[in-house]
């Protein structure tokens, strides 16, 4: 009996957390931009210079066309986070949205030197031929953004696929002792899923 009371507290407490940054991502995964804004500007009221409410805020702004006011808040992201390709993609995004194109190159050729999907890296390849080519109109900037922000949103969503698998793989059935050694349910080791398990005498998160 104090075994079930114990969890029924705990289930009661973790549903009674919710974070203004949490229902943020909530609300801009689920197109509520504008409200997504002021939950991230709440995160940031409460931890000034957090890198991943930055992002989420300046994704809202972004996504609401407020090209300068994204710009603004993804160089505070990028100036936290450097090596972040979500970051610095948007950043490039909304200088290229605003016609800015030296801006808009300098920051999509520092995001091809980092680490991200090659597909992406040719998109990226294809948006710089097309900037040094000539001056861009505001639908052909649109176009090129809006094609830009659609191989990431398929490289981020590819990427979530193969680690929901490796998870689904790993994750044993109830009294599972066998190899790979599981040691515990999934947590996030930065931006994503992980699940622990042992190989080769060492953990390794998957």
């Amino acid at each position: 009996m104090t075994r079930a009371w114990t969890l029924l507290a705990v289930v009661a407490l973790t549903a009674g957390c919710v974070t203004p940054y949490g229902e943020g991502q909530r609300a801009l995964s689920q197109g509520r931009y504008s409200q997504a804004a002021t939950y991230f500007t709440q995160a940031l009221a409460e931890e000034p210079g957090r890198s991943d409410a930055l992002l989420g805020l300046g994704m809202a702004q972004y996504k609401q066309s407020e090209f300068p006011e994204a710009a603004d808040t993804l160089a505070r992201a990028v100036a936290e986070q450097p090596h972040d390709p979500t970051s610095r993609l948007y950043l490039g995004l909304s200088y290229l949205q605003q016609g800015d194109a030296p801006k808009a190159e300098q920051q999509l050729k520092t995001l091809r030197t980092l680490n991200i999907d090659p597909r992406l890296g040719q998109q990226i390849d294809r948006a710089l031929e097309v900037l040094r080519a000539e001056p861009l109109s505001e639908p052909t900037r649109a176009f090129v953004a809006g094609s830009l922000e659609t191989e990431a949103e398929l490289s981020r969503e590819t990427q979530q696929a193969r680690l929901e698998a490796l998870r689904s793989f790993y994750y044993p059935p109830p009294f599972y002792f066998g190899p790979p050694f599981y040691y515990g349910p999934p947590f996030y080791y930065g931006p994503y899923p992980c699940v622990l398990v042992r190989r080769g005498g060492y953990f390794v998160c998957i």
